[in-house]
């Protein structure tokens, strides 16, 4: 691991930790949102795969910077095909 003495790899990493939590908690919302609203729920699903494109995308560029590029290319392949599956569902919802 290499820290710099302003600590922007640490902090860049806490970032990467807090944006995967909040992303998290906003997939757990909104699947909560779906149950109750069942018929109405139709713009929240492409969102539930944006979100999760978002946490896999973070995840790969943390992995990334760790130097476990293996881990990061799965992560960003999986990402890249959330992010489609979400522009997707945008297109037949809209």
């Amino acid at each position: 691991m290499y820290y710099t003495t302003s600590g922007a790899y640490r902090k860049s990493k806490m970032f990467i930790d807090y944006a995967n939590v909040f992303l998290t908690a906003c997939v757990g919302v909104m699947f909560i949102l779906i149950l109750f609203l069942r018929s109405k729920s139709g713009i929240i699903f492409p969102l539930i795969f944006l979100a999760g494109g978002l946490v896999n995308a973070l995840t790969g560029a943390k992995r990334f910077m760790e130097k476990n590029k293996v881990a990061g290319s799965v992560l960003c392949a999986v990402a890249f095909v959330l992010l489609i599956m979400s522009v997707m569902c945008f297109a037949i919802v809209l």
